[in-house]
């Protein structure tokens, strides 16, 4: 005897049997929990299917959330929309990966694509919280694995070890991603009024990403909680580059040609150290204390050179930056009037070096104090939910000498409405704005084009980016259904604009661009009963800039999907074509796919075999138009085609987990640096 139950609706069940010799041995109740969706103005809530929480990795049964996108090669989780979250998990920010977490812990993911003016100072306009179970018993969990191609170097290693009990944790994390002998053919053409150049050269590269976080928490009493982490991150890189250069006079027609060899040398390194203490008083506020601080050095090093029979031209950059960054959070959260409110204040300080140690030393100098205050407040009236923040910045700023300052305001309201269970609206808008990183402003040259002279600009404003977001969401029979519409305006943003001087190109930075984005587009994900869910996101893009005639419209999105049989695992995504538009810049990517085959051998491993860039080289271009000035890229990767992936993944638990609301947190700040690939 089967019998339907919706667990949205109150309802009870009468069972008469006719029988009075048939007893029952016992009841099983069946729920399809990913088919539930929790809606407020505070977000979406996400339940995982049976088939995501016997996962090994929570990364492969995060895949099933239908708004998110994880990228294999890094593991890093986005929005659809792009956007990079901040990952919170039991509400408390979490430092060193995620890999310690088991998916059959997971209790829901909460999806706030519109987040709160608190995390708009950091850059994030997206939230995730996992919530995961809590217990009371001693645990150790251990969770590492690997997915690589060993002759073309390509792969990624992760590793986490939580121990601890109802009072205390200390961790470990570490994950490392390379790709070496990364092979490239490349072409570049750069035309002004007098002059062509065009350059056709090989290039062979090496990058790798290497972190490492240590911390731990102690709850000290009821009202009172503390957490610790360090971090660590080292990134190097290195280039080589042979070709031929070709420099054409458009006047006479006459071409010379180059032998063309350039070394690029990039190493970065960065560090964290983040402190937080949580009291909870006995009216059931609570004060929260947060210190970060943040050290980061980056070496940048190019080497070129370029012959012909008659003359050569060397070009030698070499960059040492650094920055250091501190800051204070202290945030009350209480109870007034029926809205669950927070106030808080951020104050940070960085100080950012870029010394040219060329023929003649020299230091570029910027330095920024920003005080931001915010407050948060969310409400509910029965179907009808409200989440609104204000955040006001004030950021003081002194470069090369030059003092300024200036005000903003970021904010920010989501309101939803349910109109049943399974049917609902949700409306937001936020305002935003980014202030120009160090590397803009730096006024160096950092250009090895013999036909450029390109450097940032220290006088640079922030822009102002608004957006106003419409969506409506169907869930039930298996399905996830979310049309939406999105208008974003951007005002004053930071745009490359250049004059001809005779002979050679100056490119430099200004405040001038404005741009209107609207997109429509549909979120979707079906759940199949015992062996997984499919999805595709497709997105409708027109983008249009003022004061020149360019409007282009374009598709993004992709399909991916999670099938599972016994043992066996599927997961697949295959991403259309990426583009990007800006003023007079457009680029484009070739599409991006992965698919990998699953075997659980025990409870504790799994192997796994896959492929990423299936079917065709990875490809990308990029144009820039601008008066007097055209430039084309063209970097076509020899070795990114049908990339064979071989995987192990090992997973140990005992005693079961111990899950508490830790507070592990997190690092942001990986430095910069002035020249990259």
């Amino acid at each position: 005897l089967k019998l339907p139950v919706d667990v949205r609706k109150v309802q009870s069940l009468e069972c008469l049997l006719e029988e009075d010799a048939i007893s029952l041995e016992g009841v099983t109740v069946e729920a399809n929990r990913s088919d539930i969706v929790k809606q407020s103005a505070a977000g979406q809530t996400f339940m995982l299917s049976e088939a995501s929480m016997k996962k090994k990795d929570i990364m492969q049964a995060l895949q099933e959330i239908p708004t998110l996108t994880i990228h294999p090669d890094t593991r890093k989780i986005s929005l659809n929309n792009g956007s990079t979250p901040l990952i919170l998990v039991n509400g408390m920010r979490r430092e060193g990966g995620l890999s310690a977490i088991s998916p059959e812990d997971i209790i829901s993911v909460d999806v706030v694509q519109t987040a709160s003016a608190e995390f708009m100072r950091e850059g994030y306009t997206s939230v995730i919280n996992i919530k995961v179970k809590k217990t009371n018993r001693k645990y150790t969990a251990f969770n590492a694995g690997i997915n690589s191609h060993p002759a073309v170097r390509f792969g990624i290693a992760d590793m986490s070890l939580e121990t601890g009990n109802s009072h205390s944790s200390f961790y470990v994390s570490a994950q490392s991603f390379a790709f070496l002998n990364n092979k490239s053919d490349m072409f570049e053409r750069t035309v002004t009024e007098n002059s062509l150049r065009e350059l056709t050269y090989k290039r062979n590269a090496n990058y790798n990403d290497t972190y490492v976080a240590v911390g731990g928490d102690k709850v000290w009493t009821d009202a009172d909680y503390s957490s610790f982490s360090l971090t660590f991150d080292y990134i190097p890189q290195w280039s080589e580059a042979n070709g031929e250069d070709i420099l054409s006079d458009r006047s006479t027609g006459t071409s010379t040609p180059y032998s063309h060899w350039r070394e690029l040398d990039d190493k970065s390194y960065a560090g964290s150290m983040n402190v937080y203490h949580k009291h909870r008083f006995a009216n059931q506020s609570v004060l929260d204390l947060l210190f970060r601080l943040n050290l980061s050095k980056n070496i940048n090093q190019v080497n070129q050179l370029e012959e012909s029979g008659q003359q050569s031209n060397a070009y030698h950059y070499d960059f040492h930056n650094s920055r250091f960054g501190a800051s204070f959070t202290p945030s009350y959260q209480f109870r007034l009037a029926g809205f669950d409110s927070k106030v808080g204040l951020d104050t940070y300080f960085q100080s950012n070096r870029i010394r040219q140690k060329n023929n003649v030393s020299s230091v570029f100098s910027h330095e920024e104090w920003n005080e931001y205050l915010y407050l948060d407040i969310n409400r509910a009236w029965g179907a009808f939910s409200l989440a609104a923040s204000l955040g006001v910045d004030a950021i003081f700023r002194k470069v090369e000498g030059y003092k300024d300052h200036y005000y903003n305001f970021h904010p920010v309201v989501n309101l939803n409405y349910r109109l049943n269970a399974r049917h609902a609206l949700m409306l937001s808008y936020h305002m935003q704005s980014v202030a120009p990183g160090v590397v803009q402003l730096n006024p160096y040259n950092t250009s090895s084009d013999t036909l450029t002279v390109s450097s940032g600009n220290p006088f640079l404003k922030p822009y102002r980016i608004q957006q106003v977001r419409l969506g409506y969401t169907y869930t039930g029979k298996g399905f996830y259904v979310e049309p939406f519409l999105t208008f974003r305006h951007i005002a004053d943003a930071i745009v490359t604009t250049g004059e001809d001087r005779g002979g050679y190109y100056v490119k430099s930075l200004e405040n001038r661009a404005k741009s209107t984005l609207f997109t429509a587009g549909t979120n979707l994900r079906y759940t199949i009963k015992r062996i997984g869910f499919i999805g595709m996101v497709i997105n409708y893009n027109h983008i249009a800039f003022s004061g020149i005639h360019q409007k282009n419209d374009y598709l993004t999105g992709r399909f991916y999907g999670g099938l599972n049989q016994g043992k066996w695992g599927l997961n697949f995504s295959y991403g259309l074509p990426t583009k990007s538009y800006d003023m007079y810049t457009r680029a484009y990517s070739s599409p991006e796919s992965d698919a990998t085959l699953s075997y659980g051998i025990s409870k504790n491993w799994e192997l796994s075999a896959g492929m990423r860039f299936i079917g065709w080289q990875k490809h990308v271009e990029r144009w820039i138009d601008m008066p007097d000035y055209a430039y084309y890229y063209d970097n076509r990767f020899t070795n990114r085609n049908t990339i064979v992936m071989i995987g192990a993944r090992y997973k140990f638990q005992s005693h079961g987990k111990a899950k508490r609301e830790q507070k592990k947190l997190q690092n942001t700040d990986k430095g910069f640096r002035v020249i990259s690939e």
